[in-house]
């Protein structure tokens, strides 16, 4: 006898079977145009903001007498603020609505972030700091919860990739912005430092006010979906949700949920390597090309404003650090693509981590003997990034609705520890030792942890996958099919309802 989810999916499949005439490649573009671009033009934004004080730090911290210990501390109050925050933001978007939370989210980042030209004191940069924490902590939370009402757990993992690219262009774009921007110093009376706050900050805030007034309140309410799709969604959405095994709907039925902290301690161990190579990368490639300076300010002004005895070894670095980051995005899309048609996970995961982890133990290799080869290495290991993507659809694996939104926030605020402690411990290692050869080695220990962790984690098939399933997955492929393909028609469905209602 059908079970209580059994009969779920049998009420949605037969709802399903009267929309026969949506076509659901359709139904997608239409999600992939008016979504994804807009939520990765919001992850550039982000990350364009939050890590731009790395390049104003070439003038802020001479202009207002900063020490070292007082920017790595303000620094670092970024990540309090982030990480506290998310799970509550989460919640507030579940009541709310999206457009809302999204919005006040955004424009309160942009706002903040226009704010710090305007710094004097080391207190107000410490206050600074970590209100931008707070303001963009609901960001990716939000963007993960949202897209995940409109997707399948099939296709979030693609959809996720496409966005999470933006991390990586973000700093093929952002170095030559901020390099222009700097150059204003002494225009209208600003420092150089101050123009970049506030010109990349006041996009923001007008992309927040763009947000408020063209995204919708979830699937039942996309206007740029007909009525039949927007039925049809919403239903096919019902369906999946119906026979998923994992948390019900309930808020905090995450937290007690155990498979919540292993994709935590995976996206741990990814962000620390990531954020490690997102930070030093630049410093890397300076050093490779033959940089001698041993001070990290001073490494980077080369790299970014250069005098002009370095200024070949500048251009070049500033080509070669491109590299890597558009490597990364490519890897991001090309494993999405290939987990989304296969429906698998754990190895598109486990794999890159492991191949990742071993290009890093080359590069530390080669790094003192070989820099070419380091190089070589060091772009093998952008593979790292690839599986973005698919980690981050993990939880819709097993989790929905609102005990989704706290689940994801959850797992991003102990994930972005690693944001801090990854930079952290590449500074200390490379001060320790004069090189970066022991830094890769922990990062390449890292992520070969990381391919254990998702190695073993339990994650079940996607529904809609090439792979068989059964029980209650077989039962949601079965209905799923009442929505015929092209050359089915509607007795081909009726028979299917029929058959799977015997069950």
């Amino acid at each position: 006898m059908a079970g209580p989810k059994d009969m779920a999916v049998i009420e949605s499949g037969r709802t399903l079977r009267d929309h026969h005439e949506v076509d659901e490649a359709e139904v997608m573009k239409k999600l992939n145009r008016n979504l994804l671009p807009l939520f990765f033009l919001t992850t550039v934004l982000c990350y364009v903001d939050r890590t731009n004080l790395a390049f104003a730090a070439l003038q802020l911290n001479k202009s207002l007498g900063f020490t070292e210990k007082v920017y790595g501390l303000g620094s670092g109050i970024f990540f309090i603020g982030y990480s506290l925050f998310q799970v509550p933001s989460n919640m507030i978007l579940v009541r709310v609505g999206a457009p809302i939370w999204l919005s006040v989210i955004v424009i309160s980042w942009g706002f903040v972030a226009t704010l710090f030209a305007g710094l004097k004191t080391a207190n107000e940069f410490y206050i600074l700091r970590f209100l931008l924490g707070v303001a963009e902590c609901g960001t990716f939370p939000g963007m993960w919860y949202y897209l995940s009402t409109f997707y399948s757990e099939k296709d979030i993992g693609m959809a996720y990739s496409w966005v999470i690219t933006g991390t990586a262009l973000s700093q093929v774009i952002g170095s030559p912005i901020a390099a222009g921007l700097l150059a204003l110093d002494g225009v209208l009376g600003l420092k150089g430092w101050q123009w970049l706050f506030v010109v990349e900050g006041l996009p923001t805030i007008l992309l927040g006010f763009y947000i408020s007034r063209n995204v919708c309140d979830g699937p039942a309410n996309a206007k740029f979906l007909t009525p039949q799709e927007r039925d049809w969604l919403v239903q096919r959405n019902a369906a999946l949700n119906a026979a998923k095994t994992g948390v019900e709907s309930k808020y905090w039925d995450s937290v007690f949920d155990l498979r919540t902290y292993h994709v935590a301690a995976i996206s741990f161990l990814e962000g620390t390597v990531k954020n490690a190579l997102l930070y030093w990368c630049p410093l890397i490639i300076y050093s490779l090309v033959g940089a001698r300076s041993s001070k990290v300010a001073r490494e980077l002004s080369e790299v970014v404003l250069p005098p002009p005895e370095a200024e070949g070894n500048a251009a070049l670095v500033a080509l070669l650090t491109a590299l890597p980051f558009g490597l990364a995005a490519g890897w991001m899309l090309l494993l999405a693509k290939s987990s989304q048609r296969t429906g698998e996970r754990r190895l598109h995961s486990a794999i890159p981590f492991l191949v990742g982890a071993a290009a890093l133990t080359s590069m530390a290799f080669f790094m003192d003997s070989d820099p070419s080869a380091a190089f070589v290495s060091l772009l093998g290991a952008t593979i790292v990034w690839g599986p973005a993507g698919v980690v981050y659809s993990l939880p819709a694996t097993f989790l929905q609705g609102p005990a989704a939104a706290t689940g994801i926030a959850l797992i991003n605020s102990l994930a972005n520890v690693g944001g801090l402690l990854g930079p952290s411990i590449t500074g200390h290692l490379k001060a320790e030792t004069g090189s970066y050869e022991s830094a890769v080695m922990f990062m390449a220990c890292v992520m070969l942890a990381a391919s254990l962790l998702v190695a073993v984690f339990p994650v079940p098939q996607a529904a809609g996958s090439s792979s068989r399933s059964t029980g209650t997955g077989k039962k949601l492929l079965e209905f799923l099919r009442l929505v015929p393909s092209e050359g089915h028609d509607i007795e081909h469905a009726d028979k299917a309802a029929s058959k799977s209602s015997s069950c």
